[in-house]
């Protein structure tokens, strides 16, 4: 089941995601969900999660 959060962003921020967002064909919502889950794939923080949960099996 899909989750809603609600970020703050900056307005120069904002601006940007609604450029790309235009370029892309995307929402801009989507395009901020996008770069939220890279940056935690990034961050290895996925990665983490998925072997401690395979490790507690």
């Amino acid at each position: 089941m899909a989750v809603q959060i609600r970020i703050t962003v900056s307005p120069e921020i904002n601006a940007l995601l609604e450029k790309i967002s235009k370029k892309l064909g995307k929402k801009k919502s989507m395009l901020a969900r996008e770069l939220m889950e890279h940056k935690l794939y990034d961050l290895e923080l996925i990665q983490n999660q998925l072997k401690e949960a395979f490790n507690e099996k």
